[in-house]
């Protein structure tokens, strides 16, 4: 009892007039800053928002004699990327939620689009689209570049309940049930790594910050060449300035490219430092099972598919060609050999978590509390009015899609339901063991396709796939335990984030649109961006992807047999074996678990020999956080360098 008290004595409330005065900041300096410069070089500041902005309250603090807490810090950095347009705690970048309407104006009067024939009515792309997603062909509101208009009304609407309302009730009731589920047998590194950079910030130890401050000096230099140079050379002089390639060197094509030997393999090594870095963060088994994953997809398997079984692929043998890069290899590749396989892999994975692990999930809910330490850090309402909470918004978000869309078959749309709690469980297991998500792109678009739905609606809305961020959500609340925050702040920071970026994004989207039209030079990165963003949309529209049931059912069987036969041989010898990591791996293009399979080495065999490897364990995560922190500084600083440079054309001198 007395152990029990004294936790509860440790865990206090993040969630205060200074942290939410932070995040009104990020969202109203940051999130116009990350949208204009996403606009004229694609680049986004809405991760260094989360480093700028909690060292600045952090400093303001102690200069006013108020220093702010761990627990308010935690919530500042939390949600400061996504206050800025982003996502949270440095786990990537979007942009201004408004800038998607616009999109889909740009989408619906596109040439690109009228170029496109939907099968069913025989008609150009851009006379079927509905008008509940955005204002039909030729309305005044595109005229009057204004949302201020009652087309955009329903567009709107829609999406805001589906999206902003139904989704979010989703995620949350799978978050916490995760967070039951995992959040203590698994480590979530990532986790580890944010509450490092929490505590070394208010906290101050000396050997932690000479640790946190040399690596972020590191991260700075490095940063400046891959981020800072670039995003100002191409932002002010629209000059490509490279002293190192972003996102990774391509070793696909070219002269030293694989297709040399490998014609259709993917192949190239990450150089964004934090990719090398995380490597420090997982037992190199894992590391190597993931590099296995991805290298048996996108580098053999990509070649076999083109040579050995062309004719059950014959798509991708017609469509690949000498001197495509990584990138195009990925897209295509993807769209032809693995759209299927990968859902496939995702669903072994997923059956062999349940049948493994069901005493853990039987146990969850049959109690109402969780146990142990959990039963007072968490406070989270019981697990069974967790699932009624999910099956409610859920059906509510069926039944919102079957109106708008009366004669889809609703036993497609209702399989989403269960798809997003087990998604939302194989996610939370994959980012807790490897620190990476596990996703399955167009996997709506593929059920449209399976259900043999003729007509383009269901290409426009869907019903509320849940799963997607709970895994996020859960390392966020891991972070919250190890910062000693109450987890149920966690939730309440992001309502109210949610709100802030919302009003803001409409304030800033419609000054950026009246000032000029979206796309034009004004905005050259929608320019060559949006056109690329309607072409891969309309293929699926249009129907150009077709469906491979048996490519799906054969990659299932084979998965769960490679995962089973595995997870025997490890339980019969010291064999190691990681079938999450295996399949994490086959979702990832292989430059990023080679990099971080490369930083692993180089963590285990340089630095931890170099430090001593008591040091380098107990440091490894602040010399992540600091590196992190370092390139998000210069990212930020040089974003901000290139808006100030552009808005001087708005000047009338």
């Amino acid at each position: 009892m007395e152990n029990q008290k004294s936790v509860r004595e440790k865990i206090k409330s993040g969630f205060t007039l200074r942290s939410i005065l932070a995040l009104v900041i990020a969202s109203a300096i940051f999130l116009p800053v990350n949208t204009f410069l996403s606009m004229i070089s694609g680049a986004s500041v809405a991760n260094a928002s989360v480093y700028i902005i909690a060292i600045l309250f952090v400093e303001f603090s102690l200069l006013l004699g108020a220093p702010m807490t761990k627990q308010e810090i935690f919530i500042v950095y939390i949600m400061a990327g996504l206050a800025s347009g982003g996502a949270m705690a440095g786990l990537g970048a979007g942009t201004a939620v408004f800038l998607s309407y616009i999109f889909r104006g740009y989408y619906v009067n596109s040439f690109l689009t009228r170029s496109f024939i939907d099968p069913y009515t025989h008609k150009p792309l851009t006379y079927v689209i509905p008008d509940w997603w955005a204002p039909p062909y030729g309305s005044d509101a595109y005229l009057v570049r204004s949302f201020f208009h009652w087309e955009w009304a329903i567009p709107i609407l829609i999406t805001t309940i589906q999206f902003g309302v139904f989704w979010i009730m989703q995620e949350m009731a799978l978050a916490m049930i995760s967070s039951r589920m995992f959040i203590e047998t698994l480590p979530f590194p990532f986790a580890d790594v944010n509450a490092q950079l929490v505590t070394t910030l208010i906290e101050r130890e000396e050997r932690r910050m000479r640790y946190f401050t040399l690596s972020t000096l590191a991260g700075a230099i490095y940063g400046m060449l891959v981020f800072g140079v670039p995003i100002m050379s191409i932002g002010m002089f629209n000059i490509p300035l490279q002293f190192i390639p972003i996102p990774w060197i391509d070793l696909t094509a070219g002269y030293y490219g694989v297709e040399q030997f490998m014609p259709g393999a993917a192949f190239g090594i990450a150089t964004d430092p934090l990719t090398w870095i995380t490597g420090f963060l997982f037992p190199l088994p894992i590391l190597a099972y993931m590099m296995i994953g991805s290298l048996a997809c996108w580098t053999f398997g990509n070649w076999l598919a083109l040579t050995s079984f062309k004719d059950f692929f014959p798509l991708w043998s017609t469509e690949w060609s000498k001197g495509m890069n990584l990138s195009l290899v990925w897209q295509r590749s993807y769209l032809r050999v693995w759209a299927f396989p990968q859902v496939g892999f995702v669903l072994a994975l997923a059956v062999l978590t349940l049948v493994t692990g069901y005493k853990t999930f039987a146990a969850v809910f049959k109690s109402t509390k969780a146990t142990g330490t959990q039963a007072y850090e968490l406070n989270f309402p019981s697990n069974k009015i967790l699932l009624l909470v999910y099956l409610v918004s859920s059906g509510a978000s069926v039944a919102l899609f079957q109106w708008l869309v009366p004669d889809f078959p609703v036993w497609m749309s209702a399989l989403t339901i269960p798809i997003g709690l087990v998604m939302a469980i194989v996610g939370t297991r994959a980012r807790g063991e490897t620190g990476q998500m596990i996703s399955v792109p167009y996997l709506w678009q593929g059920m449209i396709l399976l259900s043999g739905y003729p007509r383009v609606e269901p290409f426009f809305i869907s019903p509320t796939l849940g799963g997607s961020s709970a895994p996020l959500w859960v390392e966020g609340i891991k972070t919250a335990i190890l910062t000693e925050t109450k987890p149920m702040d966690f939730f309440k920071a992001y309502i109210l984030t949610v709100v802030l970026y919302h009003v803001f994004s409409f304030i800033y989207v419609s000054f950026f649109w009246a000032i000029a039209p979206i796309p034009s030079s004004q905005y050259p990165y929608t320019l060559i961006y949006w056109p690329i963003q309607v072409i891969s949309q309309n293929v699926w529209v249009s129907r150009q992807i077709t469906t491979n049931t048996s490519s799906l059912l054969y990659s299932f069987l084979g998965m769960t047999l490679i995962g089973a036969i595995g997870q025997i041989i490890t339980r019969f010898t010291r064999i190691p074996f990681s079938f999450v990591g295996l399949v994490t791996g086959t979702t990832l293009v292989p430059p990023y678990p080679v990099a971080m399979f490369l930083g692993g080495l180089l963590g285990r065999y340089g630095l931890s020999r170099l430090m001593g490897k008591e040091k380098f364990d107990a440091y490894k995560s602040v010399i992540v956080a600091g590196i992190a922190t370092g390139s998000g500084i210069v990212a930020g600083i040089a974003g901000a360098i290139v808006v100030m440079y552009k808005s001087i054309w708005i000047l009338p001198f």
